[in-house]
């Protein structure tokens, strides 16, 4: 077992424990989601795809991920 320190977010309304220093680009992978076909929302402020690639999650924040479905 790692001893390795953890914080807790919230992600669509389900919580998860994640190591510290995760970002929002390797959440993204471990849920096997391609940052290109989502859109974040990252405590309430909607993230550009540049802000995505930068940002660390801390302990409490809320996280919504919209999928981004092509349709005709």
């Amino acid at each position: 077992m790692s001893n390795e320190p953890t914080i807790s977010i919230t992600a669509n309304g389900k919580t998860y424990v994640v190591p510290e220093g995760t970002t929002i680009i390797s959440f993204l992978e471990k849920m096997e989601l391609a940052p290109h076909r989502v859109v974040i929302e990252h405590n309430r402020n909607a993230l550009t795809p540049s802000e995505i690639r930068k940002k660390t999650i801390l302990d409490g924040d809320i996280i919504e991920i919209v999928k981004v479905v092509a349709g005709g």
